[in-house]
């Protein structure tokens, strides 16, 4: 399986099966799955391919025109979670460079919605709380046991909710023990977009810590990526323009 990540047009190829028609109506879309994939990456167990495949589709698959099509769309979602699962490999946290191990994949609707920056990241981060509710029980030993883990939990979280009672029955944050989510302005959450990665990786060390022990974070001392800094991706857009978006 190739761990090569996905190019703009794989991944575009790939929302839009995701969204089409022929998948259910509860179907993550590509920002929700790659939250969702990431937390599976960074989580305290392995989640099983049987078992996280059929969620993206709410457990209900999806239509084909053939097998063909089959083996194209699940062959890129396996390279998609290939890819993820090997941005955080030991090998990449034991050799960090000045960029990211990963950059997350946030969807701009700045050509269709004009307020498209108040709800930034809030599929993403609801795919990130589906991937810890498929492994609840070991998350939330990891939690009560952490409060640094818990902390960086809950800044991922708070993305889910874009207006008040978004999520006042089923507040990620709640269900994982931590304190109500606070909602963020549009600034605030462009920068905790901006952030994102950082406290994603922040969560994949604490959960180490607590698997194995203390573990090494090794300290960048090249500065984080900008907003108006070239993108990491090789895009050769802004990173404010591209994955910071």
């Amino acid at each position: 399986m190739s761990t090569k990540l996905l190019s703009d047009a794989q991944l575009e190829q790939l929302d839009n099966f995701l969204m089409s028609e022929r998948t259910p109506g509860e179907t993550m879309d590509i920002e929700m799955l790659d939250g969702f994939l990431v937390a599976l990456a960074v989580g305290p167990e392995d989640v099983p391919e049987e078992e996280w495949l059929p969620a993206i589709f709410a457990g209900t698959p999806p239509e084909f025109d053939d097998h063909a099509e089959a083996d194209e769309i699940f062959g890129l979602i396996r390279q998609h979670a290939a890819s993820i699962k090997a941005a955080f490999s030991v090998n990449r946290r034991d050799n960090p460079g000045e960029n990211p191990l990963y950059v997350p994949v946030i969807l701009s609707d700045e050509e269709q919605d004009e307020n498209w920056q108040e709800t930034s990241g809030v599929y993403w981060a609801s795919g990130f709380f589906a991937g810890i509710e498929a492994r609840s029980a070991a998350w939330d030993a990891l939690l009560e046991a952490n409060e640094e883990l818990d902390t960086a939990v809950e800044s991922v979280l708070a993305l889910a909710a874009a207006a008040e009672g978004d999520l006042a029955d089923t507040s990620p944050s709640d269900e994982v023990g931590a304190e109500p989510l606070k909602l963020l302005n549009a600034k605030e959450r462009q920068e905790r977009v901006a952030e994102l990665p950082w406290h994603v990786e922040d969560i994949m060390y604490f959960v180490l810590e607590e698997k194995f022990g203390k573990v090494e974070q090794v300290k960048r001392e090249e500065p984080k990526v900008g907003r108006n800094d070239p993108c990491t991706c090789g895009s050769g857009k802004k990173f404010k323009k591209c994955h910071g978006a």
